[in-house]
């Protein structure tokens, strides 16, 4: 039965969750927090982005094994037509980038999408 409950998880670990990671401060000390958006309270931190989405796998797994146990039901990510990204940035940023939106004719959601596209 172990193995079972394991290799479910496992199988939901493969799923494509959708990752958000955000820089927190704290005592002037930046950090950064990776959240599943699926998976309410599933979070991990870390010194740089890629530390903070290293150990997401752990909490991850922690909280599909809890779920599990408690009988509640694991969502499923998210569709691609339904994915988004929560992005922080300084109003003089969002400003620019709205501006050059509005020059190419573009809704700022396709603006950044299309740039993104051709990073």
């Amino acid at each position: 039965m172990k193995n079972n409950k394991k290799q479910k998880i496992e199988e939901y670990l493969d799923l494509p969750y959708s990752f958000i990671v955000t820089p927190e401060e704290d005592n002037n000390k930046t950090y950064y927090v990776c959240r599943i958006a699926e998976l309410p309270g599933c979070l991990s931190h870390g010194k740089t982005p890629v530390e903070a989405q290293k150990n997401i796998k752990d909490a991850m797994y922690d909280w599909i094994e809890s779920a599990l146990v408690d009988g509640h039901e694991i969502p499923k990510p998210l569709t691609e037509s339904e994915k988004r990204i929560t992005l922080r940035m300084p109003g003089t940023l969002e400003t620019k980038i709205k501006l050059q939106a509005k020059n190419e004719n573009k809704s700022l959601n396709q603006f950044i999408v299309d740039k993104l596209r051709y990073a």
